[in-house]
Formats: C-alpha cells, structure tokens, sequence
C-alpha cells in the first residue's frame, strides 16, 4: 500500500467541522484516503496542536493529540537533527517561496523517505513538484 503525507492543513479540515476544507477533506479520508497509509511529522502534530489551540480550544487540541498519538493507522515520523538541516537548505534555498520551516521539514522528509503524495491543502507541496490529494480545481 503506498503511502500519503499528511500535512496540518489536512488535519486542520478533518477537525475542524466549520472549516472551509472540512467537508473534502472528510470525504478524502473517507474514500481515496482510504487506499494510502498515512505519515507525518511530529512537527506537524504540534503545528496542526498549536492551531487548534488558538482557533478550537485547548479541548480540542488536546484530543486531537492523543487520538493522533494513539492511532496505530499513522506512521509517525521524528524530525531528526538531519532532517532539521536538510529542511535549512531548503528554506534556504526557495527564497522565492513562502514556505514556512514546518513545510521545509515535511519536504525533506518526503524527499528522503520517497514519500511523492501529501494529503494537503497547502499549495507549497504543489509547488515543490509533488502529489497533492484531494485535487482540488
């Protein structure tokens, strides 16, 4: 089974039902999503956290965490310190580009573990060149 990205953005719909992403990002996890296992960082738990906290409440950020922590359908993945300066580089690199830390450190991952598909509504994993589900028009 290969495997999709998912990144706070998507989180952020799944959770949040008055979200303008909500209602695709529900029927993505409960269709397509369904074919793909789903990764992500340790980072984006605690960026898609702090989201919540500041626009959902500290309830439901906190649930949030510990239904994602302990789901056994999630890979899980630790921004190492290697990963942290591939991420610089870059950040560094795309100055061109508003791409926060959190996405350099989700990209250099994907890169690394061949990861081609984000579970996203963020157009920055469009614009490094990769998958980014549900097609949105």
């Amino acid at each position: 089974m290969q495997k999709i990205f998912v990144d706070t953005s998507a989180w952020i719909g799944l959770e949040v039902a008055n979200d303008q992403r909500h209602q695709p990002a529900i029927a993505f996890q409960q269709g397509q999503g369904r074919a793909y296992c789903w990764a992500t960082t340790n980072w984006v738990i605690w960026e898609t956290v702090t989201w919540l906290r500041s626009h959902a409440g500290h309830a439901a950020a906190v649930r949030f965490n510990e239904n994602v922590r302990a789901s056994t359908l999630l890979e899980l993945i630790t921004v190492t310190a290697e990963y942290e300066a591939q991420a610089w580089g870059l950040f560094k690199r795309y100055d061109d580009k508003e791409f926060s830390f959190v996405d350099c450190t989700s990209f250099a991952i994907m890169r690394s573990v061949r990861l081609t598909a984000a579970f996203a509504f963020d157009e920055h994993f469009r614009q490094m060149g990769l998958l980014v589900l549900p097609e949105t028009s």
